[in-house]
């Protein structure tokens, strides 16, 4: 498992645009896949998140994902800064996977295919 603190990365507690998730792509490069089937997002310290960030986010993913033999990964936003909503789940459909709530974290879950 591998987590991260949005906030210590970011230092913003507004992500609205894509390019403010390139700091969490930078820190995922580093990521052993082999030990690594679950990423956690911490973001605690952040007020609001935007579709498009997390579309990014969810690229980004992917992007970690594919470079996975098994191409499994799940991903788990802890102390998520709203809820989600339909915007949000249409993005997680759009790549292919499937968002939800569960106990107040947002868990990613899924295997967009493969390009």
């Amino acid at each position: 498992m591998t987590e991260l603190k949005v906030h210590d990365l970011i230092k913003k507690k507004a992500l609205i645009t894509r390019e403010s998730a390139e700091p969490i792509r930078q820190a995922l490069n580093n990521v052993d896949l082999v030990s690594t089937g679950k990423i956690v997002l911490d973001f605690s310290g952040v007020e609001a998140v935007t579709p498009s960030f997390v579309d990014e986010l969810l690229a980004i993913v992917e992007g970690v994902r594919s470079r996975s033999k098994s191409g499994q990964l799940e991903l788990l936003v802890v102390n998520p800064p709203t809820r989600l909503s339909s915007k949000f789940f249409a993005v997680a459909r759009a790549h292919g996977v499937e968002i939800r709530e569960v106990d107040s974290s947002w868990r990613v879950t899924g295997n967009p295919p493969r390009g």
